[in-house]
């Protein structure tokens, strides 16, 4: 990128600080939600008492649900503020892309979610440690009711975690390092948020599968339905086998058994090949002018 930025404490700020703002947010939000919780009498559970933080762990969809509504309005002002600063000082940008290419981010995202989660798969297979990372987020995510999982994990989790990761953090730092190095940063901190062995694995692939439809489509709401679309199919997925486990977690006892390694890459293979027809159709398809 030509006329980088300096890297000053200042820019440096101004891509991170929006990810502690939402987690604050999301604090705040949890607090409350506790104390409406203990203000109703709904702090016993078959006559225990339930202390402060097992109810907090009770309410953690529904504080990162009121977390991210906070948050979402002021992370499109901040948004909007920087594209409008952008432009000002001569920063072009570019005309919008025809609404049906946008279909091609659909198959791409689940055939890409598929290539991740066959990764976090294979390593959970080779140490099985870790196997067990994602079970009690997975029971906090998949075990609560479906209108919730649909409102937070595939509506307004998406929006948030785009505008924060992609639409901010990612571009603020291109312009003080390049592509590269903020492609790997984002990702990092993306898979640290998630803070499980797990999901950090997926979460860092899953970020650049994101960054590739944001940078061809020029548009934060290319990665918005590139993460929206994965994640539904992932609690579609669920919901349906009504499992929440890791597969690995609940096969420790059986990782060498061959069948289940031909599975395993016969998935990775055939999900590496959608993703990456549907990732040339994008390359070759989606190419949005300057204005």
């Amino acid at each position: 990128m030509k006329n980088r930025e300096k890297v000053t404490i200042g820019h440096l700020w101004g891509a991170f600080y929006p990810i502690l703002m939402y987690l604050g947010i999301t604090v705040v939000a949890g607090v409350i939600l506790t104390f409406i919780a203990l203000g109703q009498g709904q702090i016993t559970v078959e006559n225990k008492t339930v202390d402060f933080g097992d109810l907090q762990n009770n309410f953690s969809l529904m504080m990162t649900f009121f977390g991210a509504l906070m948050t979402a309005p002021l992370l499109i002002l901040i948004k909007y503020l920087d594209v409008k600063k952008q432009r000002m000082i001569g920063a072009y940008g570019y005309k919008s892309v025809f609404f049906a290419k946008y279909l091609f981010i659909i198959p791409f995202a689940i055939s890409f979610m598929y290539v991740a989660n066959m990764v976090v798969v294979i390593l959970e297979k080779l140490i099985p440690s870790i196997a067990h990372s994602f079970d009690e987020t997975a029971k906090a995510i998949y075990g609560a009711d479906l209108w919730i999982q649909i409102a937070t994990a595939v509506i307004l989790g998406p929006i948030v975690e785009e505008l924060i990761f992609r639409g901010l953090m990612y571009i603020r730092l291109k312009r003080m390092f390049g592509a590269g190095v903020a492609a790997f940063v984002t990702g990092l901190v993306f898979g640290l948020f998630h803070m499980n062995i797990s999901q950090g694995v997926y979460a860092f692939i899953f970020s650049y599968g994101a960054i590739f439809v944001y940078e061809r489509y020029k548009n934060i709401c290319a990665p918005i339905l590139f993460h929206m679309a994965a994640n539904a199919i992932s609690v579609l997925v669920t919901f349906m086998v009504k499992d929440y486990n890791t597969s690995a977690g609940n096969n420790t006892a059986n990782v060498s058994t061959s069948s289940e390694w031909v599975g395993i890459i016969i998935v990775l293979v055939v999900s590496v090949s959608i993703s990456g027809l549907f990732a040339l159709c994008i390359k070759k398809w989606v190419d949005p002018q300057p204005k």
